[in-house]
């Protein structure tokens, strides 16, 4: 009996086998058909939309890969045959598709659908992307708040801050190009943030690392201020050393000063890039003891300093090189060998 059982078990398992890899190979079958009636569909419609969409059927004009192939040829081109094939596609539907996408429940299909959106000027697409600010997902508010803002059409920096949450949730890559977008237009209202005081931590970080590479030297003691009055402990305040080192003015000494003596290792190696890029002499006895520091980074960044300070700089390096402790002896040589100044 027991025989028979076992007889049994194996045959109905090795069916269940060979099901599954039936299923399997019917799977993969019917997979690469429809990726060859893809290609071959999008073979035919790639020149018909470059010449302006004439000739395209009403089945090619509904089916989704007609909307993801004129995105893709949108980013693709540039120029008047860009703007063509933009006007062509919205005759077609294209935006019309993309919009609707919006409602979808999946926050991916939105964000896709937001980030192709952004390539038609038109008011309805516009008046979407507005909407879109509303969406229950972050990252579609985000991606349709840098959409407004490449057209120059978002809201107010201020307004953006408390719909997005900008600054009690890390997205700061991407609200740094936000607020540099806007700041090509607007660069007031990015410059308030730094000088709101109901504007989160995170965010005054992102207006000053969109505004450092401006120029404008109005903004270094403003930057410097939130330095001094933020704990030294506080990562974002390395952030704002970053930003001050990018201005290169020395108005920002002192701010620089107090960071070589915060207890945070990033905080102590940003100050020592910035002390370097901005050419602060004044620091040069607070770089070299930050040779002998207990993190690598922020000897690296001293040593580094000290050589954009010039020939003072590097007689310290030489200096320490052959008397400091080990630490700060390693660092300083290193250093030398590096730029070839031992």
């Amino acid at each position: 009996m027991s025989g028979l059982f076992l007889w049994t078990l194996s045959v109905a398992t090795a069916a269940v086998a060979l099901a599954i890899m039936i299923g399997l190979v019917i799977a993969r079958t019917a997979v690469t058909w429809s990726r060859s009636g893809r290609e071959a569909e999008r073979r035919r419609l790639v020149p018909v939309l470059l010449a302006g969409a004439a000739g395209t059927d009403r089945r090619a004009r509904d089916r989704p890969l007609l909307t993801d192939i004129t995105v893709e040829l949108i980013r693709l081109v540039r120029g008047s045959e860009r703007d063509r094939l933009i006007d062509a596609a919205s005759r077609l539907g294209v935006a019309a598709r993309l919009q609707r996408r919006l409602d979808s429940g999946s926050p991916r299909v939105r964000i896709a659908a937001v980030e192709a959106l952004s390539e038609f000027p038109d008011e309805e697409s516009t008046d979407r992307l507005l909407t879109a600010l509303s969406d229950r997902s972050a990252d579609v508010r985000l991606s349709a708040a840098l959409a407004l803002a490449a057209r120059d059409r978002a809201p107010s920096a201020v307004t953006l801050v408390d719909l997005l949450g900008i600054g009690t949730t890390e997205h700061s890559l991407l609200v740094r190009a936000l607020f540099s977008d806007i700041a090509r237009t607007r660069p007031d209202e990015i410059k308030a943030l730094i000088l709101s005081g109901g504007v989160p931590v995170g965010a005054k970080a992102a207006a000053v690392d969109a505004l450092s590479a401006s120029g404008d030297y109005s903004l270094v003691p403003m930057v410097a201020r939130l330095v001094c009055e933020t704990p030294t402990g506080d990562s974002i305040v390395a952030r704002y050393l970053h930003a001050l080192g990018e201005f290169g003015h020395p108005a920002a000494a002192e701010a620089v000063k107090r960071g070589l003596s915060s207890w945070d290792a990033d905080v102590r190696a940003a100050a020592c890039e910035a002390a370097g890029r901005i050419g602060l002499a004044e620091l040069a006895d607070e770089l070299e003891g930050c040779l002998a520091d207990l993190s690598f980074d922020v000897r690296l960044r001293a040593g580094e300093a000290l050589v954009r300070l010039g020939e003072e700089g590097v007689a310290r390096l030489r200096a320490t090189s052959r008397a400091g402790g080990e630490a700060a002896r390693h660092a300083a040589a290193s250093i030398l060998a590096e730029r070839g100044l031992a």
